[in-house]
């Protein structure tokens, strides 16, 4: 899939198209999308949530339609070492479609506060630093 690039499944600041455009230099195609066996939680200390196993459990966010392997290193060092980028299948309109997303690494679990983490709060106290931080950042 490297040639027509990756789809990719976010479910917190990346969800925020700005914040994908700063973090990967590009744009690409967003559709709301449903990640069923896994949960988003706001984690200790953070503006920004992780998303962890949870086989009851199903995570809203977008996904994002063929993003090149440039951006994916980019989007891999925003990351960092917290999480990990693997394989999940994801419904969009129904529709089952391969994507990757990142998971919080099991050292990091700890962190899962078990709160809900809320865009609309984001978007409301923290984004403009959000953005002032990573848009200096190569």
């Amino acid at each position: 899939m490297s040639n027509a690039g990756s789809h990719v499944f976010t479910y917190g600041t990346l969800t925020i198209p700005r914040v994908m455009e700063v973090v990967t230099g590009h744009t690409f195609i967003a559709e709301p999308a449903l990640l069923q066996g896994y949960a988003r939680y706001a984690l200790r200390g953070e503006t920004y949530p992780g998303l962890v196993c949870e086989a009851t459990a199903a995570c809203d966010g977008v996904l994002w339609r063929r993003v090149d392997d440039d951006s994916l290193r980019r989007l891999d060092a925003f990351e960092g070492d917290w999480y990990l980028r693997q394989p999940v299948i994801v419904l969009v309109d129904g529709v089952s479609v391969a994507a990757e997303t990142y998971v919080l690494v099991e050292a990091q679990q700890h962190r899962v506060s078990h709160r809900r983490w809320l865009r609309d709060r984001f978007e409301r106290r923290f984004l403009q630093d959000f953005l002032a931080k990573y848009a200096n950042e190569p």
